[in-house]
């Protein structure tokens, strides 16, 4: 595996373990990139995302993390733990009088 290929990989797994990503739909997913808010979804071709980085390689860390929650139940785990983490993370701010964005 190449070192770039390594780094997304390591990217998608911790959009996952922080709770980034939502599901909108069976087939769409919302993702909270470092960069950027972007939509991955599935088609009959296969995963689609409308960052940059999947427009020049054809992949990116977004569509790869998507693609480790439908295959995998140890991510879907995973994402879960790292969701209510951090809903009870903004919890605490808005009890605190403190809306982060």
């Amino acid at each position: 595996m190449s070192n770039e290929s390594l780094k997304v990989l390591d990217k998608a797994e911790k959009l996952i373990s922080e709770g980034r990503i939502i599901r909108i739909s069976p087939l769409m997913f919302y993702v909270i990139g470092d960069h950027g808010r972007y939509f991955v979804w599935i088609d009959h071709r296969g995963v689609k995302c409308n960052c940059q980085g999947f427009k020049k390689r054809g992949f990116c860390s977004h569509a790869i993390a998507v693609l480790l929650l439908l295959l995998r139940k140890k991510y879907r785990d995973t994402l879960e733990q790292g969701l209510r983490k951090r809903l009870q993370e903004q919890l605490e701010y808005m009890k605190r009088g403190v809306y982060p964005r």
